[in-house]
């Protein structure tokens, strides 16, 4: 019933223009830019930095970030925003690490390096993980989000039917333009998005802190325990606290920003190494920013709505805050921004699959394959993982707390992957054996940990069962190993012994050998180099955010506002 719409008809209209204009333009670029296989999954390889930095962006920010993490800044203030910085410091370490290597390699998947640095059994693995977290995990997970935000602005409860239809109508229309138009169309589309998410955010930031009696009356708001709602460096017990921070949050930042195929596919697109470097500096920029668009609205949703004596459920806090204090018109633009994140989780997740399964299964076993077949093979695993995703969405409402959940999947699956590619980085005696040594032991680690974690009664029933008697792990284990980021970091020092420990039993064969120097050598020899004016500006760009991330950091501390 109409009656029951949360936006106005205008804002309505402007939603549903919007979306057909981004599925105009993705149909347009399929026309006019995509020839083959490396136009579809690394847009040509002509990426300027603007676009490779705000695709970037785009696809790290999602609704999973703007409802569930202002969500937990409702009711915690914005310790959650550390994400945000650690987001930025690992597209930084993107930039100064990472990506000379992966492009003098001439990558088309992140999985690749694997291959290239260890064996195709190695990159196989990787790239069988990296496909199931990607589906579970980034597409579906945000389908299902973006249904829910819909059907709340909507006035709709999430009955069965609607969220079925609803996840339905927006896995179709972000398909449309991504299986047409491959990366071209995501980086463009996601451009554009880029620009009316940034607005939005802004916009329901300063209007919404104005709305609740401006600056002072927030800064003075205090979480449940007393303590300020505005510190980004938390004590040690806490879920966010700086011991965590610096070590488990770290290494998944590293994960997903710098070895994660959504991210990597973006740099590999750029048309040179300054492209590339630049837009994950860029990026980084974005992220900081992401702080105060993603987090601290829901801190000032928590003071907008506690005056008014309105409860709500913390997920509900962004969506609500956007209803209640923009006015029509620019309201239709931020749920339109909002949307945008929503739809470049889903065309980058399902562009990074569909180039996996394409790349690194589908071609190894047909070397002889074309462009154009290459093109139709990526077209017809995109239609396929989109239909594996819109009927899985639906399922996920039976999960509780989705964005803690995917921390903690990310958090326990990431750190077998990041020791294998620093490894493979910086450190010349690790082999194919020890790879696979490294990531099956980390994955085994990582699904015991969930069930810890997660099913606490059941692990104690598990190590009962070995003969441990009385086994309580709460009562039993400190506080350190009961925070998903703790376990995190243990299992990738865990990771790190058995990489060094195997690579010295097993030993170095030939082929590890040039393995080993092909990698130093596409690092050190790539024909892709800046220029003295190149180097000069990507320096400049990393010393003003250096200093930009240290004083948000700074502002937001005991030695800031807090």
């Amino acid at each position: 019933m109409m009656e029951s719409l949360k936006v106005s008809i205008l804002d309505l209209a402007i939603i549903i223009v919007y979306f057909i204009g981004i599925v105009y333009l993705g149909i347009w670029i399929s026309k006019k830019k995509i020839k083959g296989g490396e136009d579809y999954f690394l847009a040509g390889r002509q990426m300027t930095w603007p676009f490779v930095g705000a695709s970037l962006f785009s696809t790290n920010i999602s609704s999973q970030q703007f409802v569930g993490q202002a969500g937990l800044a409702f009711i915690g203030g914005i310790a959650v925003g550390v994400f945000q910085m650690v987001g930025a410091l690992s597209f930084g370490l993107l930039a100064i690490f990472f990506l000379e290597t992966y492009r003098g390699l001439k990558l088309y998947t992140s999985p690749e390096f694997f291959e290239r640095r260890y064996n195709s059994s190695t990159r196989s693995l990787v790239s069988a993980v990296n496909v199931v977290m990607i589906m579970l995990a980034t597409v579906s997970a945000a389908l299902y989000a973006g249904a829910v935000v819909t059907l709340t602005l909507l006035g709709k409860s999430p009955e069965s039917w609607m969220l079925w239809t609803t996840v339905i109508i927006l896995g179709s229309v972000t398909g449309v333009y991504t299986l047409l138009g491959g990366l071209h169309a995501v980086i463009y589309t996601d451009f554009v998005q880029n620009i009316l998410l940034i607005a939005g955010g802004v916009m329901t930031l300063i209007i919404g802190i104005s709305k609740v009696g401006g600056l002072e009356a927030v800064l003075n708001m205090k979480t449940v325990a007393g303590g300020s709602m505005w510190s980004l460096v938390q004590p040690v017990g806490h879920e966010f606290g700086w011991i965590s921070v610096l070590t488990g949050v770290v290494i998944l930042g590293i994960h997903g920003h710098c070895t994660d195929q959504d991210y990597i596919q973006r740099a590999l697109s750029a048309k040179n190494i300054y492209h590339a470097k630049m837009g994950a500096v860029f990026a980084a920029f974005l992220k900081i920013l992401a702080l105060f668009i993603c987090a601290i609205p829901g801190v000032v949703a928590a003071k907008l709505f506690s005056d008014m004596g309105v409860q709500l459920n913390q997920d509900q806090a962004y969506v609500s805050l956007m209803i209640e204090v923009l006015p029509i018109g620019f309201l239709g633009l931020a749920l339109a921004g909002l949307l945008a994140a929503i739809m470049s989780s889903v065309d980058s997740g399902l562009c990074a699959a569909s180039s996996l399964i394409t790349c690194d299964f589908i071609s190894k076993k047909h070397d002889e394959l074309s462009q154009e077949r290459m093109l139709a093979l990526g077209r017809w695993t995109i239609l396929i993982l989109l239909l594996f995703a819109m009927i899985w969405a639906p399922f996920i409402e039976q999960f509780k707390g989705l964005f803690n959940y995917l921390m903690l999947l990310w958090s326990l699956m990431a750190p077998p992957v990041v020791v294998c590619v620093l490894a493979g980085l910086f450190y010349k005696k690790a082999n194919g054996k020890a790879a696979i040594a490294t990531l099956i032991t980390g994955i085994i680690l990582g699904i015991v940990s969930f069930i810890m974690l997660q099913k606490p009664d059941t692990f104690n029933s598990m190590v009962m069962a070995f003969g441990a008697e009385n086994f309580n792990l709460r009562n039993d284990f400190h506080w350190y190993f009961l925070n998903k980021f703790n376990i995190g970091f243990l299992i990738t020092v865990i990771c790190f012994i058995v990489m060094a420990v195997v690579s010295r039993i097993t030993g170095q064969s030939d082929t590890d050998v040039l393995k080993s120097v092909s990698v130093i050598k596409a690092r050190e020899q790539r024909d892709d180099v800046m220029n003295t004016t190149e180097v000069r500006n990507y320096r400049i760009a990393l010393i003003a955010l250096a200093v930009f991330w240290v004083a948000v950091l700074v502002l937001f501390s005991p030695w800031g506002i807090a």
